[in-house]
């Protein structure tokens, strides 16, 4: 799998649980996956289906997410929002193969 060049500025917080993404106007309109990790800017998870970059989802996180954090960290994992993804790469889980995706926040105005 190629290297990913790392963009974000803040820290990563590795995590695990389910993440469906929502697309209105998609043929398929809801897409399952796994989170990886997470961070004050963004999420980066894993899923069967591709999402192509450029597209804006709305995410749901479900699982537990908030056991590693240092004492003190402002960073927390949001459980819906909205998200731009910003990159796609084929990959393979656990011998299948997967789509990991990158995707920012989209904050609000």
């Amino acid at each position: 799998m190629p290297q990913i060049l790392e963009k974000r500025h803040s820290v990563r917080h590795h995590s695990k649980g389910q993440i469906t993404l929502l697309q209105p106007n998609a043929k398929t309109q809801q897409t399952e996956g796994e989170l990886i990790n997470y961070s004050e800017q963004g999420i980066r998870f894993f899923s069967h289906r591709p999402v192509r970059p450029g597209t804006t989802v709305i995410v749901r996180v479900s699982g537990e997410h908030y056991r590693n954090l240092p004492a003190g960290s402002n960073c927390q994992l949001r459980s819906m929002g909205f998200c731009t993804v910003k990159w796609c790469q084929e990959g393979t889980h656990q011998g299948l193969p997967i789509h990991e995706m990158g995707a920012v926040y989209v904050l609000p105005y």
